[in-house]
């Protein structure tokens, strides 16, 4: 589920103030830490009943494996951890 800035501010003022400009991490930056097609499709699966992504992009995330082949493996687990982004 993705949110306005502004809209999310105005509803949780504190929240907002807490988590500042820090990045959350989107199903994107989960499947490039995947090892395998197989692990990516599980993150998409996840994400699509979570109500994070729509059935149609991980319909489209689902059928395009070169694209997913291009996403995975390319960041280190808790790599955004070391960075202080969640």
């Amino acid at each position: 589920m993705e949110w306005e800035k502004e809209k999310f501010r105005k509803m949780f003022p504190a929240l907002y103030a807490e988590i500042g400009d820090r990045i959350i991490p989107t199903v994107i930056d989960h499947l490039e830490v995947c090892r395998s097609i197989e692990e990516a499709i599980e993150v998409i699966d996840y994400f699509e009943r979570k109500g994070e992504i729509s059935k149609e992009f991980a319909s489209f995330l689902r059928s395009n494996v070169a694209l997913l082949n291009s996403m995975i493996r390319k960041r280190k687990r808790g790599e955004y951890e070391s960075r202080g982004l969640l």
